[in-house]
């Protein structure tokens, strides 16, 4: 049977790496069937999938956070499709794989192997599209906002406010609002909150902790405040999302090399 549409919680990578398969939109409409193609869809995108009698073997991975690069590359059209060569669907497949084994038993080792899978899958879904992008003419603005996001992101404990990240940079606080609408197109303000949910989505998805504890590591300074941004930003209460991404094995979810099989009746 087709699989209906609804919405994912997360970032949703799809490869077809055998057979063909296709998009059912939210509408209803019915993409063309494809072989050897990587789908990108963010959150909450409505979506299903329609294909052929024989099976289609795919590789699933869900993620909470992506490159911006794959951020800014999601064109109009609200997803993203890259056709795969026979190597690259060799390569995919050799990805499930070896991820494989961390979903069953996670170690102190898969949340890095996690994060590689979603970096090689993004080097591979934007490598056709390299000179759709804005080259970055300075190179030190953008090393002075990556370096503020990491100098945040160690601190958040401490809750720290602009003036400090600013600096911590040795810059000053407008000039820091400026940098970040530069190279990201938003605030700092945005950008670094995304910074905390997605360390509190890793922290919910990969740990046991209270939600207070959570809120704590995350940078929130009360639970109320965490629950209430998570919640504005992800549609759902964090208590309700660790809900349901746990049972898909963690903030990248649900990664085989025969995910599923998409059958369709003739016609």
């Amino acid at each position: 049977m087709p699989i209906a549409q609804h919405s994912r919680l997360n970032w949703e990578f799809h490869a077809v790496v055998k057979g063909r398969c296709g998009v059912i939109l939210g509408s209803g409409e019915k993409l063309p069937l494809r072989a050897n193609c990587l789908w990108i869809f963010p959150p909450h995108h409505v979506h299903g999938w329609h294909g052929e009698r024989r099976q289609c073997s795919v590789v699933i991975l869900q993620s909470g956070s992506v490159p911006r690069q794959l951020v800014e590359a999601v064109p109009p059209t609200g997803f993203f499709e890259q056709p795969l060569t026979a190597a690259e669907c060799g390569q995919v497949e050799i990805l499930g794989r070896d991820l494989e084994p961390d979903f069953r038993d996670r170690n102190l080792f898969s949340e890095l192997r996690f994060d590689r899978a979603i970096i090689d899958l993004t080097l591979l879904a934007l490598g056709g599209v390299a000179s759709r992008f804005p080259s970055v003419n300075n190179r030190r603005m953008t090393e002075k906002v990556d370096a503020a996001i990491a100098w945040f992101r160690r601190h958040l404990r401490e809750q720290p406010a602009m003036e400090d990240v600013a600096a911590a940079v040795h810059v000053s606080p407008s000039h820091l609002r400026r940098l970040f609408t530069t190279v990201f197109k938003q605030s700092p303000r945005v950008v670094l909150g995304n910074a905390q949910i997605d360390i509190a989505m890793r922290l919910l998805a990969g740990s046991d902790l209270k939600i207070e504890s959570i809120a704590a590591e995350a940078g929130f300074a009360s639970a109320r405040d965490f629950s209430r941004v998570f919640s504005a930003r992800k549609g759902c209460s964090p208590s309700d999302w660790r809900r349901k991404i746990q049972p898909l094995g963690g903030e990248l979810a649900q990664v085989s090399r025969r995910a599923e099989e998409i059958v369709e009746s003739a016609g």
